[in-house]
């Protein structure tokens, strides 16, 4: 564990201590995978208290951790200090194609840290985004155009979130289930490709850093490799006369 790392986990168990010892819940900024991976490895350092992980959605990459007192009951999703803004074009039929970079950027471009902003979820001349509590009012009053089109926003619930989340479909051969085997898959690339991002920590198995190239993902895990995007693993669906495996993975897109 390097020294930023390190300065990570001090500050997840101060926060810790703080619920531990106030008796209230505490909670975190958003978490990238890594800072995720490095909180999931040192849980049995947070036995004094309770823990949830949420990002707002299931499948969610960017996540908030809840600490409580252990007598308190868990909390639920509706408990946490993330709120889905809903991000819609007024130009119409006029709007411009935005990706999830332009909404991002023009978040960041507002002065907001990446740390209040979970999840973007796009979708058809709409995008919601999900940020902490306090970030909400600042981000409806100021966001007023992402890319060229002029935009709205309005607070929104989880339940609007149900059914945002879209894939794209993926399937080929490959020699072996072998986490390198589908990351190349993925990717569109060679297995000595995938080797390198592997072993250069971008590939992450259900939201954990995972560097074994050997690493054997079970039908349903999430592989998100980190500048290339979050994907599904659904198994292997038919096997080549030549001892080839056909899988199918799905693109969260």
């Amino acid at each position: 564990m390097d020294k930023e790392d390190q300065l990570l986990l001090r500050r997840l168990l101060d926060l810790a201590d703080a619920s531990y010892g106030r008796n209230i819940p505490v909670y975190t900024d958003f978490l990238n995978l890594h800072e995720q991976t490095v909180f999931l490895s040192a849980m049995p350092q947070f036995s004094h208290v309770r823990v949830l992980l949420d990002g707002g959605y299931e499948g969610a990459e960017r996540k908030i951790v809840c600490f409580l007192p252990v007598y308190m009951e868990e909390a639920g999703r509706e408990s946490l200090p993330i709120v889905p803004v809903g991000v819609s074009s007024s130009a119409g039929k006029f709007s411009v194609p935005c990706t999830h970079r332009d909404y991002l950027g023009s978040v960041l471009s507002l002065g907001i840290e990446r740390s209040q902003i979970g999840d973007i979820l796009t979708g058809d001349r709409h995008a919601f985004v999900l940020c902490k509590e306090h970030m909400a009012d600042f981000l409806m009053e100021n966001l007023t155009s992402v890319r060229k089109n002029p935009v709205v926003c309005k607070r929104a619930s989880f339940s609007d979130l149900e059914g945002q989340v879209s894939f794209k479909e993926l399937s080929g051969s490959v020699a072996s289930v072998r986490l390198d085997s589908l990351v190349a898959l993925m990717l569109g690339g060679s297995r000595s490709a995938a080797a390198s991002c592997i072993r250069a920590e971008r590939v992450f198995l259900n939201g954990g850093l995972c560097t074994s190239l050997t690493a054997v993902p079970k039908e349903g895990d999430v592989i998100s490799v980190r500048g290339a995007g979050k994907f599904i693993y659904d198994g292997v669906q038919a096997s080549t006369k030549k001892g080839r495996l056909m899988v199918r993975i799905r693109k969260y897109s």
